[in-house]
């Protein structure tokens, strides 16, 4: 496939995005057939609830502008091979 996949959300509460996106996971998974990646990157616009921006921070109070993720939790089954 050589180019990119947009999926746009309306803006709202974080688990209406969530389910936007695995809904949108989901459909490009059956109706593209797109069943390997190499990765995926993910931009959200965190607001106030009123749509004033804010700056996400940790529990120092650091700004933070970037998350990383080595792949989903593994199972149990997964890691003692079962």
């Amino acid at each position: 496939m050589g180019g990119r996949l947009r999926v746009e959300s309306v803006a709202g509460l974080v688990w209406n995005t969530q389910q936007a996106l695995f809904e949108k996971l989901n459909e490009i998974e059956i109706d593209l057939a797109v069943h390997h990646s190499r990765g995926a990157t993910l931009y959200i616009h965190p607001t106030n609830g009123f749509g004033d921006e804010v700056v996400p921070r940790n529990r120092a109070g650091k700004e933070i502008d970037k998350v990383f993720c080595n792949g989903p939790y593994r199972s149990a089954a997964d890691e003692f091979q079962i």
